[in-house]
């Protein structure tokens, strides 16, 4: 997978998900030099499709498990162009009962799939491909770097116009934040629109990439939009302040934090959103010298 010379695999520092409801349908991991987030999402409809705990958890589940045997072999790009038909065959077997699905019923999964790779003089070149909205914080001479893929942001600003300032209780959705959903499922990995991992929808080779090259040792992060949440919703932290946090190890008082505040505004009427609690979800890692 590297180059010739030192090899590099990612070593766990720190790592927490929970779910912003019953299920979680978040999932995170790493193996030799690579890393992943997912942010799994169920479709608009009244029956599962899969065994899983929700239709979404099933799908991060099983790309979680499918990339833990893939990250075995390849780059980062291989890795997905080998992930994506045995994501459809998976699902294609697990609703075979089914006899049609559509875009709007199937699961979907943002994915953020960093790999270390050797570098001349020292440093390692982190390479990064996002499908969605997760996260990487990436320390770099410039400062910390977000990764993340923003071609879902119009769509998000939609479902927020839909949403509107009107409160909500936990576990509702108005009635035109599911239309604005619905039609926002209508541009899911179709030109002009948004791509993410999807059982049923081509998406391998439309991911974003990224690259930057950074000390062995330095710690790297990925989250999930909800982990996010405590940035680009409650502007409680930047990007800076919350990987200096998150490096020093206080993820769980992070997270404990996140809660309160959501807690403190159940109804969403101050802090805009559709999920009052979301899955929350972040990893923090490092690249080593690894034999």
């Amino acid at each position: 997978m590297n180059a010739t010379g030192t090899i590099f695999r990612f070593r766990p520092l720190d790592r927490l998900s929970l779910p912003g409801s019953r299920v979680n349908e978040d999932g995170i991991g790493l193996c030799g030099s690579f890393a992943w987030v997912i942010d799994g999402a169920t479709g608009l409809s009244d029956e599962q499709l899969t065994s899983g705990g929700s239709d979404a958890a099933w799908l991060a589940g099983m790309v979680g498990d499918r990339l833990m045997d893939l990250a075995r072999e390849g780059n980062a790009g291989s890795v997905l162009s080998r992930l994506e038909p045995e994501v459809h065959a998976a699902f294609h077997e697990a609703t075979g009962h089914i006899p049609s699905i559509d875009d709007h019923q199937a699961p979907s999964a943002c994915l953020g799939l960093i790999e270390a790779r050797t570098r001349e003089g020292g440093q390692v070149a982190i390479q990064g491909c996002f499908l969605g909205d997760v996260i990487a914080l990436v320390p770099t001479e410039q400062g910390i770097v977000r990764w993340s893929d923003e071609r879902a942001k119009l769509f998000e600003r939609k479902t927020l116009a839909a949403l509107g300032a009107q409160e909500h209780a936990p576990g509702s959705i108005p009635e035109p934040v599911k239309r604005q959903i619905l039609e926002n499922r209508a541009k899911l990995n179709r030109p002009g629109g948004y791509w993410v991992v999807n059982p049923i929808r081509a998406w391998a080779g439309h991911e974003l990439r990224f690259e930057a090259h950074v000390p062995p040792g330095v710690p790297i992060v990925l989250a999930t939009d909800g982990f996010m949440r405590l940035v680009d919703v409650f502007g409680a932290y930047s990007d800076r302040t919350l990987h200096a946090r998150l490096a020093a190890g206080e993820g769980g008082d992070l997270m404990e934090e996140l809660r309160g505040r959501e807690r403190d505004d159940l109804m969403a009427g101050a802090y805009p959103r559709v999920k009052t609690h979301d899955d929350a979800t972040f990893l923090v890692i490092a690249a080593e010298p690894y034999g």
